[in-house]
């Protein structure tokens, strides 16, 4: 026997209450609550019982999942080497950035294997996805499946017993269901069709692969609820109007979430990048002022990027400090410490990091070449063109180790730069890298070493 609920549920933020409230104690908003009515079917003790898979422990032991090879090397390899049948992913990113064409070109790839695949767009129309598809497509035969439906009702029971491998949905957000009196991309819609999804996905062992934007916020699908529902997130980033791409994994329940792929935007598509260093430093300039290299890690990966910064006199009561690829907490921090250590003022002074190619970098080894790169910048002084920089930079203004120095520097040597600065702590033998490496204790000792003593004149 079902039993009717009811409850109320913020459209902003998602937050339940079993009455309504003018106000959302969660996100503060006025007004947002909507009354969902929900059927809770009744169930037999004794079916259950006897419905319920219980499985020892020991015997899947050694169970290893049935992976689905995409053909494309780069994202079978960040996602764990193939995506796992009745896996739920998540690919997520910014409008525009490339995401429905990386899926039409996964699906392309797939179908040249005999592998079924259905692309659902409640998106785009028919001609839309043509367009893409032309640009894609050298001309060989196709027979991905295409569905442009936006109601989940009447997507799903179309695909029972069906013999698809992956079904692509493009995007969430555009997906709804109509038991729910609630727009499109809603977060009760959001929420409520992407279990129906994953629901589907498991019990059909088909796996499935949503698209979700970055909303404004910087949330992705809107609150981050989607996080939690499916097994896999990745991200797609990168500058709108620059030609690379990063494919990061946020989250993975069936591989390793610290790894990457860099793709390169064509006119015919994303081909990945397989020499990543080389093509982020191809057309630096080596005698600029305010420019350095600095060797990251990206997941298990070494990569050196370009860092270039701008210090110019204000023209305004309030200085301004403005960031691409890195956060701007980042650079006041490093300011402030410059200030305070090294008794310099950048009051006065607009400031101006960037990181060239678009990539966004969080990690705190770029500390000491974002300081280096500064001052650089602020006293017209090259930072050497074949000297790296490699450190985190405490609020004392002391320099700290970071993981991985050794394959950071094996970078830096593979692409001729012969000099690095890291921390003293870093237990590094210099000659086992046939460089110079210089150590250092805090910020002041590696200016001395980099412009001499005299570096302020």
């Amino acid at each position: 026997m079902s039993k009717v609920k009811s409850k109320f549920v913020c459209q902003v933020c998602g937050y339940e209450s079993v009455r309504w409230f003018g106000r959302c104690p969660n996100c503060q908003s006025w007004n947002s609550f909507i009354e969902i009515t929900e059927k809770k079917q009744g169930f037999n003790n004794r079916e259950s019982k006897e419905n319920l898979g219980v499985y020892r422990l020991e015997d899947i032991l050694n169970y290893e999942p049935v992976r689905l090879k995409t053909g494309l090397t780069g994202f079978d390899y960040v996602i764990g080497g193939g995506i796992v049948e009745g896996e739920v992913i998540l690919l997520a990113g910014e409008p525009g950035i490339g995401k429905s064409t990386l899926l039409l070109q996964l699906a392309i790839s797939l179908d040249k294997n005999d592998t079924r695949v259905l692309y659902i767009s409640a998106e785009e129309s028919l001609s839309q996805v043509g367009l893409r598809l032309r640009r894609l497509n050298s001309g060989d035969k196709l027979n991905i499946d295409f569905v442009s439906e936006r109601d989940i009702e009447n997507i799903l029971p179309n695909l029972e017993n069906s013999n698809y491998s992956l079904i692509i949905v493009d995007s969430i957000q555009t997906i709804y269901s109509s038991e729910f009196p609630t727009s499109p991309g809603n977060v009760v819609q959001v929420r409520e069709c992407t279990s129906k999804l994953v629901d589907f996905a498991k019990k059909n062992n088909i796996a499935v692969i949503l698209v979700g934007h970055v909303t404004k916020e910087g949330d992705i699908a809107g609150p981050k609820i989607l996080e939690h529902l499916v097994d896999a997130v990745l991200y797609l980033e990168g500058e709108r109007y620059h030609d690379l791409r990063i494919l990061r994994v946020i989250k993975n329940r069936f591989g390793p979430t610290n790894d990457f792929i860099l793709y390169e935007m064509k006119e015919n598509g994303l081909f990945e990048v397989e020499d990543i260093s080389a093509k982020v430093i191809e057309n630096r300039n080596t005698n600029v002022s305010g420019s350095i290299i600095i060797p990251i890690m990206e997941g298990t990966k070494p990569l050196l990027i370009e860092l270039q910064t701008l210090v110019s006199r204000t023209n305004t009561s309030y200085p301004r400090r403005i960031t691409s690829g890195i956060d701007l907490n980042k650079l006041v921090l490093i300011l402030a410490i410059l200030e305070k250590k090294l008794n310099i003022s950048f009051s006065d002074k607009d400031v101006f990091v960037n990181v060239v190619g678009g990539i966004k970098i969080s990690e705190p080894a770029i500390d000491l070449g974002l300081a280096f790169a500064l001052l650089s910048a602020l006293i017209n002084k090259p930072f050497p063109s074949d000297m790296v920089a490699i450190g985190e930079i405490g609020l004392g203004g002391e320099v700290r180790t970071v993981p991985h120095i050794e394959r950071r520097l094996k970078e830096a040597k593979k692409f001729g730069f012969n000099k690095a600065l890291i921390p003293k702590d870093s237990k590094v033998k210099s000659y086992e890298y046939n460089m110079n490496v210089r150590t250092i204790t805090d910020i002041g000792e590696g200016i001395d070493l980099v412009w001499g003593e005299k570096w302020r004149s």
